[in-house]
């Protein structure tokens, strides 16, 4: 299973039925529900030869996302896949009309995501353009351009001397991730003492499904990405409780910062298991009103992490280097 497909395990993306046949939206659909409209369109038949190069040119991106749509349609058992050929359709594409597939839209929010996690895997050129992020994933300019101005607003990216767009270089330090507990320390734990913090009964009993989804994976499926959403999920969740825009909206955009470091180092499988006790523990005593030790319990989660950090021979290392 991939890491892609453990994601869905917990965050189902809603499904994208292609019983219309009308053509996707160019500009906003994702290049799979694209590439899928595309041969509707066509009326392609089965065993019909998908050459990379052929899709690139039809839906004006470059080869390098036509491959990853058509390994996934090959996931899907929708093409097959020859040794030295390539991919062939299974079936005809009027049987595309009935299939109901599971695959994610690009919003603001999973395009940003994407952009991050694909820099730090080298992806991405260090340095890149609206044009790179339109090739690359097979967006509308409009939708690069928006994911753009708000990497730049948040300063996760900066404009570099020729102009060009590269990832801020300090928020993949460890000063910045010290940086980052010192500021949570001095928030979250507010939070659950605020006046208008409210139990929200429905919000917490999701939450915690997450987190018991994530402990009864398989160690080699709980991925940085996928322990990072339930862990910023949950932050998020008792900021929501709070009643208050101002914390809510700083955890959120916070989350998104500190991302980039989460996203860096590989998950210690010791340390995932223990936020996650810690985390529910906080949730408990949510549930049962004890809303004072809900924020001592906040400050002790943070601080054990911020202790995680500083202590770890490699992340001090590297602090020194």
């Amino acid at each position: 299973m991939t890491s892609d497909q453990t994601d869905a395990r917990l965050s189902p993306p809603g499904k994208v039925k292609t019983a219309s046949g009308a053509a996707l939206e160019n500009g906003q659909a994702p290049l799979i529900r694209r590439l899928l409209s595309y041969i509707v369109t066509e009326d392609l038949p089965a065993g019909a030869h998908l050459t990379e190069q052929g899709l690139a040119d039809a839906l004006q991106v470059s080869r390098t996302p036509v491959r990853r749509a058509l390994m996934d349609l090959h996931a899907e058992g929708l093409v097959e896949k020859h040794a030295h050929r390539g991919y062939f359709l299974t079936r005809p594409a009027r049987a595309l009309f009935v299939a109901s597939l599971d695959f994610p839209a690009f919003d603001e929010d999973t395009l940003f995501e994407r952009v991050a996690t694909d820099h730090l895997r080298g992806t991405l050129p260090k340095t890149f353009s609206e044009q790179d992020v339109i090739a690359e994933y097979g967006v509308s300019a409009r939708l690069a351009r928006r994911v753009i101005e708000t990497l730049s607003e948040e300063r996760v990216i900066v404009s570099g001397k020729s102009g060009a767009w590269e990832f801020n270089p300090f928020l993949l330090t460890n000063d910045a991730s010290l940086a980052s507990y010192a500021y949570r320390l001095a928030t979250e734990p507010q939070i659950p003492l605020l006046p208008t913090f409210a139990v929200r009964r429905d919000l917490i009993r999701a939450c915690r499904d997450e987190h018991i989804r994530l402990l009864s994976l398989p160690a080699q499926e709980r991925t940085a990405r996928l322990a990072f959403k339930v862990d910023a999920g949950f932050h998020e969740t008792v900021a929501l409780c709070g009643g208050n825009p101002f914390f809510h909206s700083g955890v959120t955009q916070h989350n998104r910062l500190r991302q980039l470091l989460e996203y860096r180092d590989a998950p210690d499988e010791g340390r995932v298991l223990v936020w996650l006790k810690e985390h529910l523990d906080i949730m408990e005593a949510v549930v049962v009103g004890d809303l004072a030790e809900a924020s001592a319990l906040m400050r002790k989660h943070l601080t054990n992490a911020m202790r995680h950090r500083q202590d770890d021979p490699l992340l001090t290392a590297s602090r020194h280097r």
